[in-house]
Formats: structure tokens, C-alpha cells, sequence
């Protein structure tokens, strides 16, 4: 495939944002690739999402390598630029989790044209080589039978500054009712070892925080809590987003991913499981800015709209 101007243009615009030279020139590579894989599965009919995609953010491409392309309804393509001559590569670990598959584009020396050399479903090791690919055009079928069991998103917003007023969406636990749960399903087990009963509801004195249990599989159950309190001498308002594991696990799925998108579904905060022992985001809004929060793992996604 050729190489246009248009992509070249995109390129360089990112290409601008990013200072060290190394970090803007693999910038410039991924999104070469990103648009050639977009334009590829554009003529075959499959929609992508742009806005969805990690690497179309250049402030979360300083945070991670990646060259993901969102694939409506499937999940995020990783796109793996190719030097020329190359014919073994190496996947960064940072990408092994929350992507349907890979594929592997191969630029030429002039950066005139890109050959799709082939797609892996899923890497075994971090090095890869030609033999390793599937075809090409074994992808559109991978894709249609890859379809990702997504929840339905909620029609109506959470909106938080209800939640002040003791108004609270259906489904929402206060913490006192979480813990009371916790402890009648739960009783040899103790909330986050490492974060008492009594530190939550200090951090919430000025606010409120509500949460409801999460069940991806079963025995794979998580904690997702939303608090809202008045800033400081400002309209806005604080707002955290807090994802611990529940159950009998002690820390979250490796490839859990948490991110919180804009009212424009533009990714601004994202963190990944790595068996770490919780998660949580803290960010301002006022009001009437909306916010979205999305919690994967494998191929479920669950997504909650929030207005302030």
C-alpha cells in the first residue's frame, strides 16, 4: 500500500508533540502503521474508531509504546511497525494484554509504501518471526468471530451531584452497606488488607463515595468505587475512580484495564491490573461535564456514564 501525503501529515503532527528524538521517530512509525491497517480494514467494510485508539492521544503515547487501533465491536488491533529487511521482532510486553491481535506492518526504506506481512492472535514469546503470521486475509474472519461481549452502556448519566443530596442511581452501595456485604459473603476475608474500613470513610468526610461489586467470571469479582466532594475555594469538584479486588483474590487480574474518557469518549487516564493491589484516578470536573469510566478484562467491557 502507498504511503500518502495525508498519512505522512498525521505523522508529523504527532511526531512534533514528543521531544526525544527516539520516542518521536517510534511515534511517527506506529502511526504510519496504525493509518495503513485502518485503511486496509476501511476497504474491506470493518469500522475503526479513531478516538478509541491510545496511540491517536499524544499525551497517553508518552505513557505507553503503543500502536493500538480500536476495532468497533471487536477491541483494540495492534498495529507493529516493521523495518525494512526485518524478519523477526519483538512485541513489548507493555501490549500483551487488552488487544484481540497483531499486526505486523513492514515500511519500506523510503517510507513510500507498507506491505501487511501478516497477524498473530495472540504473542507466546516477545520475539516473533515471518513463519509465526497468519495471512492477511484470514483476518477479516478472525475479527468477525472475535466479536467482544460488551455490556450495555447505561442510557442515562449517573449524575454525581445528586449523590450529594443522598440521590442515588440504583445499583449504588454506600460504603457502610459494602463492607456490611463484605463481611456476610466474605467473613474470613478482609477488604484490601491494606486499606481499613475507617481510612475510607475519613477520605470521603466532605463527600460522598458509593460502589457496587462487578462479576467479569466467575470467582473474578472486583470493587468499583466513585466518589464526589467540593474542592477547595473552587466551583469544581473532586472526583476519584477506584477499582480493588473482591472476593477471595487479593490483588486485580493482570489484564483488567481501567480508563476514563472525556464527554468526547477521548481517553485522558488509563491504568491496567498488573496484579496490583487497587487502582484509583483522581481528576476535577465541573458541572455539566460528563465523564465516562471503562473496566475490561479479556473480551468483557462494562462502561458507566457520570455527569457532574
Amino acid at each position: 500500500m502507498p504511503l500518502t501525503d495525508r498519512f505522512h501529515q498525521i505523522a508529523q503532527q504527532f511526531y512534533q508533540h514528543h521531544s526525544d528524538p527516539q520516542k518521536a521517530k517510534q511515534v511517527y512509525l506506529n502511526t504510519l502503521s496504525l493509518q495503513t491497517v485502518r485503511f486496509y480494514l476501511t476497504c474491506l467494510g470493518i469500522e475503526t474508531d479513531l478516538e478509541q485508539s491510545i496511540s491517536w492521544n499524544p499525551t497517553l503515547q508518552v505513557l505507553s509504546n503503543a500502536a493500538d487501533l480500536w476495532v468497533t465491536g471487536v477491541g483494540r488491533l495492534e498495529c507493529c511497525p516493521v523495518l525494512p529487511e526485518q524478519t523477526a521482532w519483538t512485541i513489548s510486553e507493555d501490549v500483551w494484554t487488552d488487544r484481540v491481535g497483531y499486526v505486523f506492518v513492514q515500511l519500506d526504506s523510503e517510507l513510500t509504501e507498507a506491505t501487511l506481512l501478516g497477524f498473530l492472535t495472540q504473542p507466546s514469546e516477545t520475539h516473533v518471526t515471518t513463519q509465526q503470521l497468519q495471512p492477511m486475509d484470514q483476518l477479516p474472519a478472525y475479527l468477525a468471530h472475535n466479536v467482544v461481549k460488551q455490556t450495555a452502556p447505561k442510557e442515562q448519566s449517573s449524575a454525581l451531584l445528586q449523590w450529594l443530596d443522598n440521590v442515588v442511581d440504583e445499583g449504588w452501595a454506600s460504603l457502610e452497606q459494602i463492607f456490611a456485604d463484605w463481611q456476610t459473603q466474605m467473613p474470613a476475608y478482609s477488604f484490601r488488607n491494606s486499606l481499613a474500613h475507617q481510612e475510607l470513610i475519613e477520605q470521603v468526610a466532605k463527600g460522598v463515595k458509593r460502589g457496587k461489586f462487578l462479576t467479569f467470571t466467575p470467582g473474578t469479582q472486583v470493587l468499583f468505587l466513585v466518589g464526589i466532594a467540593p474542592a477547595d475555594d473552587s466551583i469544581a469538584f473532586d472526583i476519584t475512580v477506584e477499582l480493588y479486588p473482591a472476593g477471595q483474590q487479593t490483588h486485580l487480574p493482570p489484564s483488567l484495564h481501567l480508563m476514563v474518557m472525556d464527554q468526547a469518549k477521548t481517553p485522558v487516564l488509563q491504568a491496567e491490573g498488573r496484579q496490583s493491589e487497587g487502582l484509583e484516578f483522581q481528576f476535577s470536573a465541573e458541572p455539566g461535564e460528563n465523564f465516562a469510566v471503562q473496566i475490561s478484562l479479556d473480551q468483557s467491557i462494562l462502561t458507566e456514564q457520570f455527569a457532574i
